[in-house]
């Protein structure tokens, strides 16, 4: 045992590896990173530590469990974007550790050990995906820990007797759907897969345990079902299957989602993890390196990038960005995808000669990107957003009425006029009494209170056609330039 013990130790180069690999993230997630939608979760994160309730208070389209988990970081570590991207960044990179570890446990015995977990972790470290979504402020890093940990999780209770490592993978896998609801394939993929290969004895007590904890972070959720039934459904289910493009024409939103699948065929980084996961699966493997039970294990995740791709395909409009969550799945099959082309291709080759080649071009589709967005390198958005945040807090009063977007308002520290906690809110097109029930204030109130000098400072872009419709230039008296946004503040009476 002690031998067995020893022999399944990381490597140091792999922690150094790793290491790295953090502190790529955790750079790139305090320099670089933004998202344009981050606003509003950060934002709905503080109307909760101001004492708001999700959906009863304030219109919040999206699962409740990871505003309240970065609500109470945020509380301990800082009320900043910085806090909650170091938060994201953290979690991201512990899904690159535990797919490295699962990828070099599970090649015991074989001369590629290094190489197919190396492999694995610089294919999700590396990805574009992970490096620029796996920073920001929505929970797509904290998914993507608790969605590799719920497979691990279960693969490692099928051989076990008793019920704590499923249940503790229902855990995880209802946190993430409770977090983002794009996960929401994940937990019924792994529930089948158990039900399915574990022992005949226990198959039925470990589906129970795995639902069990499936459905316990859905409590949150429950409590705020029963105080207000029609928001939450509305906020959580109906806006999403009804009214989430309707912003736009419909073939508006399905030539977006078009255009996202076949941006796969011009990104050589998709392309690569394609060709080498469909190897893995496809081309029978050497029976001396993997046992059937290793087999079963790749082919789950195999169903989970199946099934979480068709989900991920579905919403209209889709955009790039979800697909982040087949990645540590993809990545793992990749890299034994590798294994198998070098010990089919060239069996007596060094596991280096085949692995750097096909590293080098993944990295160059990060370099690709890193020349094609080399502006916001040079001017990071956040940077951009603060100094429009500092500009507003000298310009209005500590109790005067700002509209801004939610990324200004958050990181200015100034709560929204109720109403208008989430810009998408304004967007629907319902009756006012419907509006007024969901707490969003529609569109052509919050213009009239443009134009009619309600706000005493705005934020709004150059461009913006209700600059000239609204008069707004003449409504108010001090006006600012700064990053393609207009300062207006000080209304004329």
């Amino acid at each position: 045992m002690r031998n067995q013990a020893r022999d399944d130790g990381i490597p140091l180069l792999l922690w150094v590896l790793l290491a790295s690999l953090t502190a790529l993230l955790l750079a790139f997630s305090q320099t670089v990173a933004f998202f344009g939608d981050e606003g509003f979760h950060l934002l709905a994160a503080r109307l909760v530590n101001a004492g708001k309730r999700l959906y009863l208070d304030f219109f919040y389209p999206h699962a409740p469990l990871y505003v309240y988990i970065s609500a109470a970081w945020m509380r301990v570590v800082g009320d900043t974007w910085r806090s909650v991207h170091a938060l994201t960044a953290l979690c991201t990179s512990t899904s690159i550790a535990l797919v490295t570890w699962y990828v070099f446990t599970r090649s015991r015995g074989s001369r590629w050990r290094l190489a197919n977990a190396a492999s694995a972790a610089l294919l999700m470290g590396l990805n574009i995906l992970v490096l620029w979504y796996g920073t920001i402020g929505p929970p797509y890093g904290p998914s993507l820990v608790l969605i590799v940990a719920a497979f691990l999780l279960v693969v490692a209770s099928v051989g076990r007797v008793g019920g704590p490592q499923s249940f503790l993978a229902g855990v995880c896998a209802g946190t993430a759907a409770a977090s983002l609801l794009l996960t929401a394939p994940v937990a019924p993929i792994l529930w089948l897969w158990l039900l399915r290969h574990a022992g005949p004895g226990d198959r039925f007590k470990k589906g129970a345990y795995f639902l069990a904890g499936t459905g316990l972070p859905f409590l949150p959720l429950l409590w705020l079902l029963g105080h207000g039934p029609r928001e939450v459904l509305f906020d959580v289910v109906g806006y999403h299957l009804l009214y989430r493009a309707t912003w736009v024409d419909r073939s508006v939103s399905v030539l977006q989602s078009l255009r996202t699948l076949a941006s796969w065929l011009n990104s050589t980084q998709a392309l690569l993890l394609i060709l080498l996961a469909t190897v893995a699966l496809t081309v029978p493997p050497s029976p001396s390196e993997w046992d059937e039970q290793r087999r079963r294990e790749f082919r789950l995740c195999g169903w989970l990038v199946a099934g979480l791709a068709l989900c991920l395909a579905t919403p209209l409009p889709t955009f790039p960005h979800y697909f982040i969550l087949v990645v540590p799945f993809v990545s793992i099959l990749a890299a034994l995808g590798m294994n198998v082309l070098g010990s089919r291709l060239w069996p007596s080759a060094r596991p280096l000669y085949v692995v750097l080649p096909l590293l080098v071009l993944f990295a160059l589709g990060l370099a690709k990107l890193a020349v094609q967005q080399r502006e916001t390198f040079y001017a990071p958005p956040w940077a951009m957003v603060e100094e429009l945040a500092r500009e507003v807090n000298r310009v209005a009063p500590p109790d005067g009425l700002v509209h801004a977007s939610e990324a200004v308002l958050f990181a200015a520290r100034r709560l929204p006029p109720p109403g208008m906690e989430n810009s998408f809110g304004s967007l629907l097109r319902l009756p006012p009494e419907q509006l007024a029930r969901l707490h969003v204030l529609p569109q052509s109130q919050i213009d009239a209170w443009l134009a009619a000098g309600h706000f005493h400072t705005v934020t709004i872009g150059t461009t913006d056609p209700r600059v000239q419709a609204l008069g707004l230039l003449r409504r108010y008296a001090r006006q600012e330039q700064l990053h393609h946004f207009y300062i207006l503040s000080d209304p004329v009476p």
